[in-house]
């Protein structure tokens, strides 16, 4: 972290779902692959594994130039999240991220989630995921401009009546820390794959708990 950046100690954690708490973006892809392939649109894991962080409009306006789709980007995102939503029973948490959940409740901070996936996807994810923590979740539904705008983030710590320098992101994808970073937040970056590039973040790691909470959170927290 840049040491010129002086912040106030952090007071809410802020949460992406897909691919930081849950390891969901497999099952995400596969659901992609199935819907491209009854539109005669061959995709591979690998194509789907470089779109993370991407949003559907553009993803669809990709394959749209490489051969018109017979559907709108609404019904075939529908399709998509539907088949997800039907399977969400099957998706798992990431690999310590219930535990980081609870470590953050045990020190009083708020959480909260904030997504680029539809309403849909977000309460089938919050259902499978049944932790009591967060206070409320943030869809692509609910705001005007989705990640890597910084709306939902600042629309979050509105609605936690937190100023943005107060609230830590964990985040798995560029476009979610970009949108974190310009909504001034601390921003980490947690990747599940190490070859994944970021933009400026302000810690990069491979297990959030390692950060020096008591530092980051200062004394006087309920």
């Amino acid at each position: 972290m840049s040491a010129s950046i002086v912040r106030p100690p952090i007071r809410a954690i802020l949460w992406d779902i897909d691919g930081t708490l849950m390891d969901s973006e497999p099952w995400h892809h596969r659901a992609m692959i199935e819907v491209c392939r009854g539109y005669g649109h061959e995709v591979s894991e690998e194509e789907c594994a470089a779109s993370v962080g991407v949003a559907f409009r553009d993803y669809y306006d990709r394959l749209h130039a490489i051969r018109p789709l017979p559907v709108t980007v609404a019904r075939w995102a529908d399709e998509i999240n539907a088949l997800y939503v039907a399977r969400v029973a099957g998706v798992k948490p990431r690999e310590g991220a219930f535990a980081l959940v609870e470590g953050f409740a045990a020190r009083g901070l708020d959480q909260a989630c904030v997504s680029n996936s539809g309403r849909a996807v977000v309460d089938a994810n919050l259902a499978a995921m049944g932790l009591p923590h967060f206070r409320f979740s943030i869809s692509r539904d609910d705001v005007a401009n989705g990640k890597p705008h910084p709306e939902p983030y600042l629309r979050a710590a509105e609605t936690l009546g937190l100023a943005p320098e107060s609230c830590a992101v964990i985040e798995d994808s560029p476009t979610g820390a970009r949108s974190a970073r310009a909504a001034g937040m601390l921003t980490i970056a947690w990747p599940q794959t190490p070859a994944i590039v970021f933009d400026a973040v302000d810690y990069r790691v491979e297990d959030p708990a390692a950060l020096d909470w008591d530092a980051l959170c200062g004394p006087g927290l309920r």
